[in-house]
């Protein structure tokens, strides 16, 4: 299965005099390849698997962790279910279209009653599973951002799917904060103020105000739970992924497939100046990759990242089962820092082969799972659709590794195009 081809990401930003209150839309497009059926996802499971998830990423990077709020959870259901029933992706809804809930996710949930629409928006298509998406989501940059936000500490998580053509399925992500919740609830007047002290546009009611200082200090109350600095990957994890594929608008719009993106940013709750000196990346032998590229507020193409986030762009994939050392060096404060922390990328305990040669011969055996990577030749090198007989059965891990299965055995060898390579299996019974 073709796990990410493309991702689209809209992002409205509501200038409330700070630029860190935000509306983001993310989706995953499949590739059209030959795969086998998807499972039958249940939802309320997924849903539930997908928040703990969410959250276990969310508390090793220093962030709290978000709880369910009814009406989040009700406004992404319902998108959910716009998307499946009308073959859709994304945040946008027509209102000519059946189940229609509103025109985008800061309607949707003001119509479910939450009382905020400064929420922000995470949608993914045609997932496997909720890991697949939550892979999918934080693996681009501008989505990852929004799910690391420093001001958000609820949500609401709705996954649907097409049960006749189940690889379209749709996990909707809407986050808000209970602070600016209260903040609106709590309001006695009504009556629209018009002066330097006051902003609109905060309150689900069109007619309602808040003062400045009101509003600061509603979103910097969960700013101040968390860590003043946040890294992605965080220290000691995981399973990370080792590449990063396309996102719409594209941070890097020349390459098909490049490295995972190495993350940093700061609580501006817990910080007056920032200077970022340094933000360098090692592999295991400790030596620095040095083909990359660091983005920040200013030099972001797509003007999507905040003032105080940085991503460092690996321009070629990592490799699998792999450490990695990255190091910020910065002045905070007026104080010289450094941090310093490594993560390590997937590992299989399957048969693993790296495929160098335009041709080469591998012997397998029946029903035993074997992975094929076919390191990318140039930035543009990702695998495209694949015709294999019944014999076999595939699975995308990336858009350059499969995991083949021989479901039996065959009196010759056979001949499987992947690209520009050619693999020749042997198939051996396990016996």
């Amino acid at each position: 299965m073709q796990i990410v081809a493309t991702r689209t990401f809209i992002l409205t930003l509501i200038f409330l005099l700070c630029s860190y209150i935000y509306l983001t839309a993310n989706s995953t497009i499949p590739q059209s390849i030959t795969i086998k059926e998807a499972p039958t996802l249940m939802i309320t499971l997924e849903e539930q698997k997908a928040l703990n998830q969410l959250n276990e990423l969310r508390i090793g990077a220093g962030l709290v962790p978000l709880t369910v709020n009814k009406n989040l959870q009700q406004a992404a259901r319902n998108h959910a279910k716009y998307l499946i029933v009308n073959d859709k992706i994304g945040h946008y809804e027509d209102h000519k279209l059946s189940s229609y809930s509103g025109q985008y996710g800061s309607d949707r949930s003001i119509r479910t009653g939450y009382q905020t629409p400064l929420i922000i928006e995470n949608v993914s298509s045609n997932s496997l599973g909720y890991e697949d998406s939550i892979d999918g989501l934080m693996a681009a940059i501008y989505h990852r951002f929004g799910f690391l936000d420093f001001h958000i500490d609820e949500i609401g998580i709705g996954v649907d799917q097409n049960l006749i053509q189940k690889d379209k399925t749709a996990f909707v992500y809407d986050m808000g904060s209970k602070s600016l919740v209260e903040l609106c609830r709590n309001r006695k007047s009504t009556s629209k103020i018009y002066n330097s002290n006051h902003i609109d546009k905060v309150c689900a009611d069109p007619k309602q105000t808040v003062t400045k200082e009101d509003f600061f200090e509603a979103v910097f109350a969960h700013k101040y739970r968390n860590k003043q600095v946040v890294i992605y990957p965080f220290n000691g994890q995981e399973d990370i992924p080792p590449a990063f594929y396309d996102e719409l608008p594209d941070p890097l719009p020349n390459h098909s497939v490049s490295g995972f993106p190495i993350s940093i940013s700061f609580n501006e709750a817990r910080v007056q100046s920032l200077r970022m000196i340094s933000f360098r990346l090692f592999d295991q032998r400790q030596q620095e990759i040095t083909d990359t590229l660091v983005y920040d507020h200013k030099c972001d193409p797509n003007q999507q990242l905040k003032k105080y986030e940085f991503a460092l762009f690996p321009l070629k994939r990592l490799e699998w089962n792999s450490t990695y050392y990255a190091q910020a060096v910065y002045e905070l404060d007026g104080i010289i820092r450094k941090t310093e922390w490594h993560f390590h990328t997937k590992r299989f305990s399957k048969p693993f082969h790296q495929v160098n040669d335009r041709q080469e011969s591998y012997r397998i055996v029946e029903n035993e799972p074997t992975i094929f990577y076919f390191p990318p030749r140039h930035r543009q090198d990702v695998l495209g659709d694949l015709q294999y007989p019944s014999l076999l059965d595939i699975d995308f891990i990336d858009k350059n590794t499969i995991k083949l299965v021989a479901n039996g055995t065959a009196s010759s060898q056979i001949t499987l195009e992947v690209g520009e390579h050619e693999l020749v299996l042997d198939i051996k019974s396990r016996n």
